[in-house]
């Protein structure tokens, strides 16, 4: 009995210190991400996080077509910047079944060095050399199912 005991404590240590320290690298790469700065005046779109790294970023935001700026276009570009004002990439959304009085959240996710600003635009065609697609932020329960079956393989 005494040597389950003792089993059930390394279990409970090594399961704190997992807890522990996948809270303490949430915390460390959240910290690396810095502000971006957004240079238009596009009114239907509003931007409630940008973000990037060194690496990488995020865009969140909505889109709103209300009756007195009604969007016409068929796809949302957003354009990423150096300081230097070098172009470095573009991101297309989907908007062509976007209903008048709609609104729409949308979520970008990319991997370019150095962004320091984004412009938005709408336009009716995609260029070439847009960005490739890049995995999505995980929600709570995906990443407390993935600990689940995580623990539950090495268990």
């Amino acid at each position: 009995m005494d040597t389950m005991k003792k089993f059930l404590k390394y279990a409970l240590c090594i399961l704190a210190f997992f807890i522990f320290s996948e809270f303490m690298i949430n915390i460390n790469l959240e910290t690396t991400y810095q502000n971006i700065g957004r240079k238009d005046n596009v009114s239907q779109v509003s931007i409630y996080q940008a973000q990037a790294t060194k690496v990488n970023g995020r865009i969140k935001g909505n889109i709103y077509n209300n009756s007195e700026n009604k969007i016409n276009s068929t796809y949302l570009r957003v354009d990423l910047y150096s300081e230097r004002n070098n172009l470095l990439g573009s991101k297309y959304i989907d908007i062509s079944n976007l209903r008048e009085d709609e609104t729409r959240n949308f979520e970008i996710y990319f991997k370019v060095q150095d962004v320091e600003y984004y412009e938005i635009k709408f336009t009716d065609e995609k260029e070439e050399g847009e960005l490739p697609e890049m995995w999505q932020d995980l929600t709570r329960g995906e990443i407390i199912l993935g600990t689940i079956i995580t623990f539950l393989i090495f268990w």
